[in-house]
């Protein structure tokens, strides 16, 4: 593994002055390393399980003679199993303590925070806690190319659509730089979002920001969601079920794609209030399709 600037100038500054941390020296060349002695090289770190899945938090120390155990508390979420105590073998002076979990039980886009200590600590170099922060979010990818006809706005435009996993069966979408282009009205370029169900092809247009104070963009089902309803998280399974019972009480036709045109049929409620979710203007039965190509 890599060791950083910071671990560098420590171990530079321990090789001119002599030091022999970790070790007890009893004059026969048998050191034992001792944990008071070793410390965290950084104060803070950051893992993204979907980039990489393993975590690892190294423990240092000056000197490489004689094995070391580092023992550590730890406080924060219980999802993670963060072991009593690392070795660093004889001959290193970094030890590689892995925390473990299991992926079932984490929730997407979430963040996880944790605290390690080093017990009885009393190194004068490097840290003695670290703070841990874990993401698992899902990485957007390229889906496909196609074009975005726009009611409002009366454009086209070629778009890339990009995707990320954000439950079973369901990615978030974005197309970019949707909204507020050439229109002449001072509204900034926006990202159009939605949710895709894969498995029963439903879309879901939330309610989102779009630059500006006194309009919104959603769906009819989206806004009774948040204005009529109990205003779940967006792209959970509950926001999903109310909306689609919204839907199933009026006659316009709910936000879907068809596969066999390639087309995603998005809002056609276009701008509401941010206030209350007043639908301001739209078109009922005109939605802003997306062909795929």
């Amino acid at each position: 593994m890599k060791i950083n600037r910071i671990l560098l100038s420590i171990l530079t500054c321990a090789t001119l002055l002599g030091l022999g941390a970790c070790q007890k020296g009893n004059g026969a060349g048998g050191n034992e390393a001792v944990s008071a002695d070793c410390f965290f090289i950084e104060q803070q770190l950051a893992y993204n399980l979907t980039s990489n899945p393993t975590i690892i938090v190294p423990v240092a120390r000056l000197a490489k003679a004689g094995e070391a155990v580092v023992n550590v508390s730890s406080t924060g979420s219980s999802l993670f199993t963060v072991p009593s105590s690392v070795k660093i073998e004889s001959g290193d002076r970094i030890g590689e303590m892995e925390l473990t979990y299991d992926p079932k039980t984490l929730t997407f886009n979430e963040t996880y925070e944790l605290d390690i200590t080093i017990s009885d600590f009393q190194s004068i170099y490097g840290y003695e806690k670290v703070h841990v922060i874990i993401e698992y979010p899902t990485s957007y990818f390229e889906y496909g190319s196609g074009t975005i006809y726009e009611d409002w706005w009366g454009e086209q435009e070629d778009k890339t659509m990009f995707v990320r996993e954000y439950a079973e069966n369901v990615y978030q979408c974005y197309l970019p730089e949707c909204w507020g282009h050439d229109s002449g009205a001072g509204y900034p370029v926006q990202d159009y979002v939605f949710f895709w169900n894969t498995k029963t092809n439903k879309v879901y247009v939330p309610f989102q920001f779009m630059g500006c104070e006194d309009w919104c963009i959603a769906d009819q089902g989206a806004i009774a969601c948040m204005f009529g309803g109990p205003g779940y998280k967006e792209g959970s399974a509950d926001w999903m079920a109310y909306i689609d019972k919204v839907y199933a009480t009026h006659t316009y036709p709910q936000p879907h794609y068809d596969p066999a045109k390639k087309a995603f049929y998005l809002s056609d409620s276009a701008a509401c209030s941010p206030a209350d979710g007043s639908v301001s203007y739209g078109t009922p039965g005109r939605p802003d399709v997306f062909y795929l190509e």
